[in-house]
């Protein structure tokens, strides 16, 4: 891992150097705005959202699809997110960038030119080939072109990357040449040059697993502790078995290290005590799903996060699950949480 390490420093400086001499001025004020924001979808219309003035919500962590952003090779379209945060501006909100390179719709969340490096699985889900050099190297491109354009902007608080978990088959696997090793050091690569792209803002790891070896993680992790990047995860799902076993842990361990932050998705608004999801679903608990006070508490007093991603749900599949009419309640119940831990690098 040293040489590693020391290349990924060194890559990242030859990075920082040639945005210096880009032309780029950034303002000096490093942006920092933990608290509750609203999570949505690719395409919503963020004048729909509702509560959004509420003093306590802090912004919007809105998801694009990279082949919206790039729709050919090293041509970008960042009208998208200049729309949205011309409308945040007026509202004084923050916006986060959810940069989508996964999707599970059916249709690729990549550009036309990047459809040899993604694989297909029998759900329909797309995965990206993130350890491969090209792919690599074309997502540093778009996250250093967003970083030109957007980084000194006060109402950016910058990049989400997408969750660490993929939906990986055997056929993939021998295709493209993966490990554990080759991932872990992708990733490592990935978050660290995005930061340096990104010098006022930040880069948000959703972490949660990684195929074959989850224990890289941690060494992720430690590569990032004094980067500036925020780690997470993608579910705030207290009884979720395999995310107790391998994703919390960390956000113990790191509480002191790293910013944290985590969101409440569709899954957090249905969500009780018999919900291991290990081999099957178990029936609803008798005591029915959490409250969406109890997901806030957890996440607060367990997952230690600054910040917390509050999915736009209002999409009922079952009888008795919450919506983001029942966030608003806690939201304004808890306008601020875990502040006594103060900055990034204090």
């Amino acid at each position: 891992m040293t040489k590693n390490i020391v290349y990924r420093i060194l890559l990242a400086v030859v990075t920082l150097l040639f945005s210096s001499c880009s032309g780029n001025v950034h303002t000096s004020e490093i942006k920092f705005h933990p608290g509750h924001y609203v999570a949505v979808a690719p395409f919503f219309e963020i004048s729909e959202i509702k509560y959004l003035d509420e003093a306590a919500v802090q912004g919007v962590n809105k998801r694009y699809f990279w082949r919206t952003l790039e729709p050919e090779k090293g041509v970008y379209d960042f009208s998208s997110i200049e729309e949205d945060l011309e409308y945040l501006d007026r509202h004084d909100k923050q916006l986060v960038v959810f940069l989508m390179d996964m999707s599970y719709s059916g249709k690729s969340a990549l550009p036309p030119y990047l459809s040899d490096y993604e694989m297909h699985s029998d759900g329909g889900e797309f995965s990206p080939v993130r350890w491969h050099p090209f792919f690599l190297e074309r997502f540093v491109a778009l996250g250093k072109a967003l970083g030109e354009r957007f980084d000194s902007h006060p109402g950016f608080e910058g990049i989400a990357i997408q969750e660490s978990s993929l939906g990986i088959t055997e056929e993939g696997y021998k295709k493209f040449g993966y490990t554990p090793e080759k991932y872990r050091d992708t990733l490592i690569d990935i978050l660290t040059i995005l930061q340096v792209s990104l010098p006022n803002s930040h880069v948000f790891w959703y972490s949660n697993f990684l195929p074959d070896n989850d224990e890289y993680l941690y060494q992720v992790a430690d590569a990032i502790e004094d980067s500036g990047v925020f780690m997470g995860g993608p579910d705030i799902l207290p009884y979720r078995r395999f995310l107790s076993q391998v994703s919390y842990p960390m956000y113990e361990d790191y509480q002191n290290r790293l910013t944290l932050f985590c969101s409440a998705q569709g899954d957090s608004y249905k969500h009780h005590k018999n919900d291991i999801r290990v081999d099957e679903q178990e029936p609803v608990h008798e005591e029915g799903y959490l409250t969406m006070e109890e997901i806030f508490l957890f996440a607060r007093d367990s997952l230690h996060v600054r910040y917390l991603f509050w999915d736009y749900e209002y999409e009922i599949t079952e009888q008795g699950q919450w919506t983001y009419d029942d966030a608003i309640q806690v939201i304004r119940k808890y306008p601020a949480f875990n502040n006594s831990m103060g900055p990034p690098g204090n």
